[in-house]
């Protein structure tokens, strides 16, 4: 079958949850004979990826990637068997019309198409390929509809309920979409955890660490935690929310270290001890969560959004003031850490306790991650493809 993936971000490098979700996706449906085709920005705004040319050109040497440019704006390579195109066009019309001739010339079974936060590949699919459009929905903020959303826009709303099937990654997600747009959507888990899980547990030794340190991530939770602890190393993992400020008050920090996003995850949960996801914005899961309770690892989620079903139930899950909208953007009130605190020092002083978490995550987790597959997708697509 032929499969294209459309999305307003970065192909590679994919550090966060949904980008990363995406690319597996598309490379495991390639390595299972499909033919596949990702439509990409070629750069970024944030510190993650390549934010100019010559910084996707390192990028792209590096992955030892042969590109070529078909048309000014336009890139061209393979990766893991999949055809990407990294766009670099000037306008967002501009942008649309490539996606919408490429996919044209394509001739897709099926287009998924990832969170339109700027609101202009749907329509672009939509036009090139009708009847044969998924939405795939990672980014419940930047659905078009609901008290959620920080950019309602009607239109877009009639184009997603145009479309064959919408899939979602929680059943906090599906409960969202059809309590405010009366749509029923599919939840399918995409296979973004890996095939290898070693038990990282260490109670001795290792860092408590937080990946995406940010506001709307719950930095301000991290960073008092840090400091309730001065005798515990704890990790910052950098990716597009962390800014000059937050960089600034984690390297005042003296426990505190920063680490570099990795490709594989395994390469910072090996020196993790906990791992923090006290997100004050609601997730649409936290892919996060199940990636460290896999290999041993246990998590302080907060209670909010999809977290709780991305901790399988597992304790930890702790309270936040959730984040208010504000117009476009969202607000972060001030936090009691001291059930973070209490939640913490458990972990850290109580082998017992450790040994017990770790243990239920990770046979929770791998009874998890080991069920999902590109499996539903393919069905999927075989049924849109049907009509």
């Amino acid at each position: 079958m032929r499969v294209a993936l459309v999305q307003d971000d970065i192909f590679l490098p994919s550090f966060g949850g949904g980008l990363k979700a995406n690319r597996f996706l598309l490379e495991q449906l390639a390595e299972a004979g499909h033919s596949c085709l990702a439509l990409t920005r070629c750069l970024t705004n944030s510190r993650d990826g390549p934010r100019n040319l010559t910084e996707f050109q390192a990028e792209t040497e590096k992955r030892q990637l042969v590109v070529r440019s078909p048309r000014d704006g336009v890139f061209e390579y393979s990766h893991a068997r999949v055809a990407v195109e990294a766009i670099n066009l000037s306008s967002l019309q501009e942008r649309a019309d490539h996606i919408r001739r490429r996919l044209q010339s394509f001739k897709p079974d099926a287009v998924f198409v990832a969170d339109d936060k700027r609101r202009y590949m749907l329509a672009a699919a939509v036009a090139a390929a009708p009847g044969r459009v998924i939405p795939l929905l990672q980014t419940i903020m930047h659905l078009p509809f609901g008290p959620i959303a920080i950019d309602l826009c009607t239109e877009q709303l009639q184009l997603m309920k145009s479309c064959p099937g919408i899939v979602v990654i929680s059943k906090y997600m599906q409960a969202y979409i059809h309590a405010h747009s009366n749509m029923n959507s599919l939840i399918i888990q995409p296979p973004v955890y890996g095939t290898s899980f070693p038990n990282f547990a260490n109670f001795q030794s290792g860092l408590v660490t937080m990946i995406n340190p940010c506001p709307y991530k719950g930095v301000s939770i991290f960073c008092g935690l840090a400091k309730e602890f001065p005798g515990t190393e704890f990790a910052a993992v950098p990716t597009w929310g962390a800014n000059d400020q937050v960089l600034s008050e984690l390297t005042e920090l003296p426990n505190m270290r920063l680490l570099a996003p990795a490709d594989n995850i395994e390469d910072i949960l090996k020196h993790t001890r906990i791992m923090l996801v006290p997100s004050l914005w609601p997730e649409s899961f936290g892919y996060v969560v199940p990636e460290a309770m896999a290999r041993g690892i246990p998590v302080l989620a907060a209670d909010l959004g999809g977290l709780p079903e991305a901790k399988l139930g597992v304790e930890y899950l702790l309270p936040v003031v959730a984040a208010t909208r504000d117009g476009s953007t969202y607000t972060c009130p001030s936090q009691d850490i001291g059930p973070w605190v209490a939640a913490l020092r458990e972990l850290i002083e109580d082998e017992p306790a450790y040994q017990s978490c770790s243990h239920r995550s990770r046979e929770a987790a791998l009874r998890f991650v080991t069920q999902t597959s590109i499996a539903p997708f393919e069905k999927l697509v075989a049924e849109v493809a049907l009509g």
